[in-house]
């Protein structure tokens, strides 16, 4: 196993901060009842999430995209 450059962690942290976001904003567009929005969002996680495991290779783009796929009422 390697260990990662203090860059590749720096992008990692901004790439689960930038997740953590979209997911508060789509608990918000949920609250309000916007299911297009809910579903672009899913959409963005999901692709940010691929991105971030194909080339940083870090299992926190996996949570994310597990994350992204939940919902309080449903697993999409």
């Amino acid at each position: 196993m390697f260990e990662d450059s203090e860059e590749i962690r720096n992008l990692s942290r901004k790439l689960s901060d930038l997740l953590s976001e979209a997911l508060h904003l789509q608990v918000s567009a949920r609250q309000r009842g916007d299911t297009v929005v809910v579903e672009r969002i899913s959409a963005f996680i999901a692709g940010v999430s691929a991105t971030e495991q194909a080339c940083l290779h870090t299992d926190g783009g996996n949570g994310a995209f597990m994350l992204s796929r939940l919902d309080e009422q449903r697993v999409h």
